[in-house]
C-alpha cells in the first residue's frame, strides 16, 4: 500500500498537496471530504479528467453516462474509503483500460488489511475477501488445453464460487495456479439491469503468490445482454 501512496504523491508534485478536481475549501460531501484528505484518492481524482478527455474523443455520450454512474456510486460510498477507492479504480479501468490504473494499486490497497477468508463473494462495492483459485482455463475450447487457446480469451474460477472472464489473453490469469491465495474486491455493480439479471459485476483481484492484479467482470456479457 505504501508504494501506491508514494506513486500518488509523485503524481501530485505539480499540483497543491491533496488537490482534487473539485473545490475542497467549500462544503464537500462525505465522499469528497475523503478524497480531499487522502493523497492517493486525490491523485486518482486528478488523473481522471485526463483519462476522461481521451475517452470522450472516442465515445462522448457513453463516457458521460459512465461518469454519471461513477459520481452516483462514489456519493453512495459516503465516508467509506475502500468504497470510494473502488469507484475510482472501476471508472479509470472502464474509460482508459487496465493501463490507466496505477500499477502499484492492489486489492490489499482497497482492503486496508481488513480482508478475511470467506466462502462467499463480496457483496458491496469496496468489500473484499480472501479466497483461492480453483481453475484457470481458456474462455472457449476443449481439453486438452493448448497455449493458443488462451488467445480467444481467459477465464478463472475461485473457491467462493466467483468467476471472471475476458475476451483477451490475460497473462496474469494464466500465471495463476489452482490453490493460489487471492484477495478479491468488488469494485462495480452494473446499473439499469433487468430484474434477476446481475451479470457484469466487476472485481479487482490480486494474487498473493505472483503479486499480479487484474480488474475483470464475472460474465462475458453485462446484464441485459445475450
Amino acid at each position: 500500500m505504501w508504494r501506491a501512496v508514494l506513486i500518488a504523491l509523485t503524481m501530485l508534485i505539480a499540483v497543491p498537496a491533496h488537490a482534487a478536481s473539485f473545490d475542497c475549501k467549500g462544503v464537500p460531501s462525505p465522499d469528497e471530504r475523503i478524497v480531499c484528505n487522502d493523497p492517493l484518492l486525490s491523485a486518482l481524482d486528478t488523473l481522471l479528467p485526463r483519462v476522461q478527455e481521451k475517452a470522450e474523443r472516442e465515445k462522448r455520450a457513453e463516457t458521460r453516462q459512465i461518469l454519471r454512474d461513477f459520481a452516483s456510486d462514489r456519493s453512495s460510498c459516503g465516508s467509506d474509503r475502500s468504497c470510494v477507492l473502488s469507484t475510482y479504480i472501476a471508472v479509470l479501468g472502464e474509460l482508459g483500460g487496465a493501463k490507466s490504473i496505477p500499477a502499484d494499486i492492489t486489492a490489499s490497497t482497497i482492503a486496508g488489511g481488513r480482508a478475511k477468508p470467506s466462502p462467499t463473494l463480496p457483496a458491496k462495492i469496496g468489500q473484499c475477501s480472501v479466497t483461492n483459485v480453483t481453475e484457470v482455463h481458456p474462455r472457449v475450447g476443449q481439453d486438452p488445453v493448448k497455449d493458443e487457446d488462451y488467445d480467444a480469451g481467459t477465464g478463472i474460477e475461485y473457491a467462493n464460487e466467483g468467476y471472471q472472464v475476458s475476451y483477451a489473453r490475460e497473462e496474469a490469469l494464466i500465471a495463476s495456479k489452482p490453490g493460489d491465495k487471492v484477495t478479491m474486491c468488488l469494485i462495480a455493480i452494473p446499473k439499469r439491469c433487468p430484474q434477476g439479471d446481475d451479470r457484469g459485476r466487476e472485481y479487482f483481484v490480486t494474487n498473493a503468490r505472483t503479486g499480479q492484479s487484474w480488474a475483470m467482470a464475472d460474465s462475458q456479457h453485462a446484464c441485459g445482454g445475450p
